[in-house]
């Protein structure tokens, strides 16, 4: 797959160097020596990755963050600079930046930066954490714990006996707990309120050994 990169480098020699080295590595690269340009085309098309340095002529690389981040609120952007501080990192995080990192680096450590910034941003991974959140809530409670151990020992349980079986008496609040799991894709409720464990309700029992 090939990945849209912006870059705003004003050092001639090692915006070459960056220019064909991340061809290598499947980048389509525009490129430019300033930050007002490379904001121009960011009005103009989409990138997924922006690879800016902090200090240019003109606009600085962390002055241009905001407007980049407005312009393309799901693009993935890599600071660089020669003069790193704490407060300058924290500055460019706070504006948008997903990564930092100091002058000279390794290309193939920011081949690989670019590439998890890419996938960290993706609307993918943004929904499977969501997921994965969706599913650890669903598991802190111990009562919902319970149910899937007994669903797992028995395989499909009516709505009474789980109840039961977990000790719940108040059958609001039990649903109330069932819900959250269904909800969460860990167990699924069939015809005559029988519930069970789904593949990924059986897949997180056996890795969280519940």
């Amino acid at each position: 797959m090939t990945l849209k990169l912006l870059l705003a480098e004003d050092d001639p020699q090692l915006r070459e160097v960056l220019l064909e080295a991340l061809a290598l590595e499947s980048f389509e690269v525009t490129a430019f020596d300033n930050a007002e340009d490379a904001l121009d085309a960011a009005a103009r098309q989409p990138f997924e990755l922006a690879l800016f340095d902090v200090v240019m002529g003109g606009m600085t690389g962390i002055d241009a963050l905001t407007t980049l981040r407005r312009l393309q609120p799901n693009i993935g952007i890599v600071i660089t600079t020669a003069f790193a501080t704490v407060d300058l990192a924290v500055d460019a995080m706070k504006k948008g930046a997903d990564e930092f990192l100091t002058k000279p680096f390794n290309l193939a450590t920011l081949s690989v930066t670019l590439k998890r910034v890419h996938a960290e941003r993706s609307p993918k991974a943004q929904i499977e954490e969501r997921h994965h959140d969706q599913i650890f809530s669903a598991l802190s409670n111990p009562i919902r714990r319970t149910v899937v151990k007994q669903l797992k020992l028995h395989r499909k349980v009516k709505f009474m006996d789980l109840c039961r079986m977990v000790g719940v008496e108040d059958h609001t609040k039990f649903n109330f707990h069932l819900r959250q799991l269904v909800n969460s894709g860990l167990v699924v409720k069939e015809e005559k309120r029988v519930y069970s464990l789904t593949a990924q309700g059986q897949q997180i029992y056996a890795s969280l050994l519940l």
